[in-house]
């Protein structure tokens, strides 16, 4: 049974990496290799359920099983490109320490900068749905991070994930403000800046949990 269970679970998962990868295709094909995110968001409302099961050589029974709709496939494919992203810069075993938080800030900011350009550009479902991936991403790994660094000690201190909310939206919140904007400001001097203002703030909030 266990066996059958991991088989069918790995052919869940190659399918909807399929559909993903499928999805990716389709919208770049329609758009340029470096298209901007109202281009982007052309191509997006243009692209089809049928082309998308059509490159993924499976039917539409096949992508409702996995998805609701392509919003909810471009969700998933926004998250794993994140999650790729951040797996390429975080060290192997990241932690809740200063060189690893600039890492994660510095991702943080690359991504929106990526998205906005310094620019502020209206899209009706990309940005938005960027903005809330990024977001959750960021402020569920910031708990694990912060669990991990608690583990084994008794002491009271700030709920972690109030922690982790208060964090996670003083990083994003600065990040989509300095990528909308004309600044003079680097990513790295940004990120500098982010991360001494956080690691100041929460050192106050839980100092048993937090190493410098």
């Amino acid at each position: 049974m266990a066996d059958q269970k991991r088989r069918e679970d790995r052919r869940i998962q190659r399918t909807r990496q399929v559909l993903q990868q499928a999805f990716v295709d389709v919208v770049r094909e329609k758009g340029k290799a470096r298209s901007s995110l109202p281009e982007l968001e052309k191509c997006f409302a243009t692209t089809s359920i049928q082309e998308i099961t059509a490159r993924a050589n499976v039917n539409r029974g096949t992508f409702y099983l996995h998805f609701t709709d392509k919003y909810m496939l471009a969700d998933a494919v926004v998250r794993e490109q994140f999650h790729q992203q951040l797996a390429r810069v975080l060290p192997p075993e990241p932690r809740w320490d200063r060189r690893t938080l600039h890492l994660l800030i510095q991702a943080v900011l690359n991504a929106l900068e990526k998205k906005y350009c310094h620019q502020r550009q209206p899209s009706l479902v990309l940005a938005p749905m960027v903005e809330q991936v990024v977001h959750e991403e960021l402020t569920e790994l910031l708990l694990t991070w912060l669990r991990e660094a608690r583990r084994g000690e008794r002491r009271r201190g700030e709920p972690l994930e109030t922690i982790a909310r208060v964090v996670s939206w003083a990083m994003f919140g600065t990040a989509i403000q300095w990528s909308q904007e004309e600044t003079m400001v680097s990513s790295e001097e940004m990120a500098d800046i982010i991360s001494q203002v956080i690691m100041e703030g929460v050192s106050r909030l839980a100092p048993d949990a937090l190493p410098g």
